[in-house]
């Protein structure tokens, strides 16, 4: 009745076999391999920052840079304002600010400021000068990598 290959496609009633089901399966699971695959490397390449990858952006809700004097801060977005707050309170205490001060991933000082779902940026806080807008702020964190967060991220 049945052919005694694996492979043999129909019966001779014109069903299809097991085989063509496992065939249709393996298929299947090679075709979502190789989707998976793919995705996975374009994300990789899109998130290259050059000298170091920058983590998940979508994995935090907060930053912790490096503002310009050397303290470190963490920082996050409330009703437009940057709420932040020092790793070490001292002379410094928690607070809101309409900007925030960091160091971007060239070690260059730059300031921000929030705009809708965007950031305005100045290069050292020069307001009167060339302001760039950006969908995300690119920094350093307290250990020196190259981070990235957008506005949605840091909004709680």
């Amino acid at each position: 009745m049945y052919a005694p290959s694996l492979l043999y496609e129909h019966a001779r009633d014109g069903r299809y076999e097991e085989a063509s089901m496992a065939k249709a399966l393996l298929t299947l699971s090679g075709a979502m391999l190789v989707i998976i695959v793919a995705a996975r490397l374009a994300f990789i390449a899109t998130t290259e920052t050059g000298s170091e990858p920058a983590n998940e952006p979508w994995a935090q809700s907060k930053m912790e840079f490096v503002a310009w004097n050397g303290q470190r801060w963490t920082g996050w977005i409330r009703d437009g304002a940057f709420e932040l707050r020092p790793q070490e309170e001292g002379r410094w205490r928690r607070h809101s600010n309409p900007s925030i001060a960091f160091i971007n991933w060239d070690g260059e000082p730059w300031q921000a400021k929030v705009d809708d779902d965007e950031f305005l940026l100045a290069h050292r806080g020069y307001w009167s000068g060339p302001i760039e807008r950006a969908p995300a702020i690119r920094y350093r964190d307290w250990t020196g990598k190259n981070q990235l967060r957008t506005v949605v991220q840091l909004r709680r």
